[in-house]
């Protein structure tokens, strides 16, 4: 079963193992935020997260549009469980970089842990328009077949993505205000 700290933040396979390579805008983040990041990416690595959270911190506040130290922390906060900070960071490092696989691959593979599937196969699709190996395919492709059977095998959920009717909304205020009132009038 996948976790959210299966691969880095922004893995590039080198020699058959993950190794971090921040790429994109990496080119415009100041030499100190680099290596503020890497020490981050180095503490989330150890597991140490009040570290690698206060590292990766450090160096978005020197580089805020840092797309990878937004995934980078977005998945610190998910492990930490921050999950609203987490969903926030990896929102944003989506929308810095579009085409960052790792910030689709993260964020999706977040809200399927939240089991926010349709969101989650959304962000996943995205993730497969920005694959650039036949490695990135095989993750999105496992990931998806994991939440299938987890659907397949789970307790149907409410998706709670259609809006109320006005009929419904007008019958539940109506309800409401008879229950304050008859409690209004219980109490006197």
């Amino acid at each position: 079963m996948a976790t959210v700290l299966d691969v880095p933040a922004t893995a590039e396979i080198v020699g058959g193992a993950p190794e971090i390579v921040p790429r994109g805008s990496a080119a415009l983040v100041p030499p100190k935020a680099l290596e503020v990041f890497h020490q981050g990416m180095a503490h989330l690595n150890r597991g140490e997260l009040s570290l690698a959270i206060a590292s990766l911190e450090q160096a978005l506040a020197a580089a805020p549009d840092f797309a990878d130290g937004h995934v980078a922390l977005g998945v610190a906060y998910a492990v930490d469980y921050r999950v609203y900070a987490a969903i926030d960071h990896l929102e944003r490092a989506a929308s810095l970089a579009p085409h960052n696989f790792s910030a689709h691959l993260k964020l999706g593979q977040l809200y399927f842990k939240l089991r926010i599937s349709q969101k989650g196969y959304t962000e996943m699709a995205r993730a497969l328009e920005c694959c650039t190996s036949l490695w990135q395919r095989r993750m999105v492709a496992q990931l998806i077949r994991e939440e299938r059977q987890r659907e397949k095998d789970g307790y149907a959920r409410p998706r709670w993505n259609k809006p109320f009717s006005r009929i419904g909304v007008v019958m539940g205020s109506g309800l409401i205000l008879v229950l304050i009132v008859a409690l209004l009038l219980h109490l006197h």
